[in-house]
């Protein structure tokens, strides 16, 4: 039988939150770019900030969901 570790619906579920939060943030931080270069006339600059922003937060979310499955290397 399979212990829970290694069961191939965990690994589906990790990869569904980790391109979730990739995806989510960069169109979120597209769209609010877009929205924010209309309201304040600097399309470029707020489209990049943003997308940058949005990117960062994506790959911490993605840091933070993964560092479970890494272990800190010590055994118990």
């Amino acid at each position: 039988m399979s212990d829970g570790k290694r069961s191939p619906w965990r690994a589906m579920a990790l990869v569904s939150i980790i391109s979730s939060y990739v995806v989510g943030g960069a169109v979120g931080g597209v769209f609010t770019g877009l929205w924010l270069g209309n309201q304040f006339g600097a399309k470029p600059f707020f489209l990049i900030s943003c997308l940058l922003l949005g990117l960062f937060t994506g790959f911490y979310g993605v840091y933070k969901s993964v560092k479970p499955f890494l272990g800190d290397g010590k055994e118990q």
